[in-house]
């Protein structure tokens, strides 16, 4: 089969390799679409703190199921239409047994630790199958994954009814967090986007902008909240905006990043003690928050227009000139990869 194999950092290759051969417990996926995610460009420049190589990219995965275990009694079955949990525990550590296998000690994921979804085939656990809805149009299923880590990201950050939000990063996880954030009745939800027609587009899907290089943040936070937004996101990645998050966010507001490089900066702890303001990690999401997220996308799709959020489709023999786009901020907001091409 066709497959994209990252063989060493910045090294992608488009090559013919093996079908996968399902486990004991696994179905055998025919890969029908698979999104490109910023977390792909960080372990594609090597900058991810966990990632191995070499390795099939892509952790966002709509397929057909092509074989299930045998003697599978199950609800799924042969041909149907499923997502795909990339997210692999031990079930044994500490943190499992916490409950919090999504941030498992020896978490595996597909596309980052094993072979994921930029192939025309690809295997995964049975448990971690979700169906789609049958009137769910392929382009819309292939945001669930994403909008998982809005659900999860929701969760965490316990944004209130009323709250203000800012969000750092007009692309595909900024707009998802933007989106949710409205859904769950903040007041007033502000995107900083610098790239100008990533930016037309948060504004086109009814969300409110600033370019950051024509108004300061502060001067905005200033302007419409009382003291900081209750609630900061960082999803750029970049120094700046990360820094500056303790200073856009009131005492006692939350600031999350959902940046997942290894890279280091400065970041001034002591301006988050002195305002007594809690700093959130985020990473992944549990199967119930990958199942609500599907959900919110299957009930809200035709309402907030999420079908306008594939923006760019090319085929696997195009995958280079994805990451590429990716990397350069040509995109606009999510492109997806049809592995059948």
């Amino acid at each position: 089969m066709k497959a994209a194999v990252l063989k060493n950092w910045l090294d992608l290759e488009l090559c013919d390799i093996d079908i996968p051969v399902p486990g004991k417990n696994e179905a055998l996926i025919k890969v029908k679409l698979a999104g490109v995610c910023g977390s792909d460009i960080v372990v594609y420049r090597g900058k991810h703190m966990t990632a191995t190589v070499p390795t099939v990219l892509s952790h966002e995965i709509l397929g057909t199921i092509e074989t299930l275990p045998e003697g599978y009694t199950g609800p799924f079955q042969v041909g149907q239409r499923v997502l795909m949990n990339p997210i692999i525990s031990c079930g044994e550590c500490a943190a499992c047994r916490r409950g919090l296998g999504h941030v498992c000690e020896n978490l595996k994921l597909l596309g980052i630790h094993v072979d994921g979804g930029f192939a025309e085939y690809t295997k995964v656990g049975v448990d971690k199958l979700v169906a789609v809805p049958e009137d769910m149009p392929d382009d819309v299923a292939i945001l669930s994954e994403p909008f998982a880590v809005g659900y999860h990201v929701m969760m965490t950050s316990k944004i209130q009814k009323g709250d203000t939000v800012f969000i750092s990063g007009g692309a595909a996880v900024g707009l998802y967090i933007a989106i949710f954030a409205r859904a769950w009745g903040a007041s007033r939800v502000i995107v900083s986007e610098i790239n100008e027609p990533r930016r037309q587009f948060v504004e086109s899907m009814g969300i409110e902008t600033i370019n950051p290089a024509e108004k300061d943040a502060m001067e905005l936070m200033r302007e419409v909240t009382d003291g900081g937004f209750d609630v900061v996101f960082d999803t750029s990645g970049a120094p700046g905006p990360t820094m500056m998050m303790p200073d856009l966010c009131r005492v006692g507001g939350k600031m999350m990043s959902l940046n997942l490089s290894g890279d280091e900066y400065k970041f001034i702890i002591g301006k988050v003690s002195f305002k007594e303001q809690t700093l959130i990690g985020n990473r992944l999401y549990t199967q119930e928050e990958f199942e609500l997220g599907t959900k919110f996308v299957a009930d809200n799709w035709r309402e907030l227009g999420l079908d306008r959020m594939v923006t760019d489709r090319l085929p696997l023999s195009d995958i280079e000139k994805a990451l590429h786009m990716m990397l350069n901020g040509e995109n606009i907001c999510k492109i997806v990869i049809n592995c059948q091409q």
